[in-house]
């Protein structure tokens, strides 16, 4: 090896004076550490549990949502309800609202994998609730009415021209269908009597500030609600319908 090569080869003395830093700020790091995480002792009381927590808290304090990058901060549920006719007979009666997604989240709590058809109606409530967002305050109120004989395709004229723009009307359309047919099988499955029309609300609310954990849990937070119409039920196939029974009934 020449001598040009060997002189090359030599860490120059900045090289060394930059190595020499780094490696004494990891040291003084690992140290602090170690105190911080230390018992009480002369040492650790010296320096001050309150200074070594002004260096270790802001830069390495552990944070879920550093870990969990799909951690959820919005809870939703979607609730329905029923208008029958008696099996036997034409009187009819209103059911209680169901909040199926209460009921869903305790079917697949500690599941690895849960099935898709228990994420249903979360993610009704989803999409609605996003739907809605996306519309004025007049064509959220058209929205709440009740659409029984007249057909809901006249709510398209009626919320294009309240403002907004096509693509949310469409989405908020998209919706409310599969919302409308999801709540007819329900109903259908859950209930005797023929389904005339369903309802449904959509649910929406914010998890409490991580710091307020010791005293607010998600439960001491209300729901803020939007609410649709009465809808005119749809008809399934009994094939599907009684695919549909099965899974409500397991």
């Amino acid at each position: 090896m020449s001598a040009d090569t060997r002189e090359r080869t030599t860490p120059r003395r900045w090289q060394k004076i930059v190595v020499a830093v780094i490696g004494s700020l990891v040291v003084l790091h690992s140290v602090v550490l170690t105190l911080w995480l230390a018992p009480a002792s002369p040492v650790r009381d010296t320096l001050g549990g309150r200074n070594l927590g002004s260096y270790v808290d802001p830069y390495f304090q552990q944070s879920w949502s550093g870990f969990e990058p799909s951690a959820q901060y919005v809870d939703e549920t979607f609730r329905m309800r029923a208008h029958l006719r008696e099996p036997t007979g034409d009187d009819t009666y209103v059911s209680e609202w169901i909040d199926l997604s209460s009921e869903q989240t305790k079917a697949i709590r500690h599941e690895l994998s849960p099935a898709r058809a228990n994420l249903v109606s979360r993610r009704l409530a989803t999409n609605l609730n996003s739907a809605m967002l996306g519309l004025t305050g007049d064509q959220r109120s058209l929205a709440a009415t009740n659409y029984i004989e007249t057909p809901i395709d006249s709510l398209v004229r009626k919320l294009e021209g309240a403002g907004a723009s096509d693509d949310a009307v469409r989405r908020y359309l998209a919706s409310d269908r599969m919302a409308v047919g999801f709540a007819s099988a329900v109903a259908a499955s859950r209930w005797k009597g023929t389904v005339l029309e369903v309802q449904f609300l959509a649910g929406r609310r914010t998890v409490p500030d991580y710091a307020d954990r010791a005293y607010r849990t998600l439960d001491d937070v209300d729901y803020s609600w939007f609410v649709f119409g009465w809808r005119k039920a749809e008809r399934t196939s009994p094939d599907a319908q009684s695919a549909f029974d099965s899974f409500m009934e397991g």
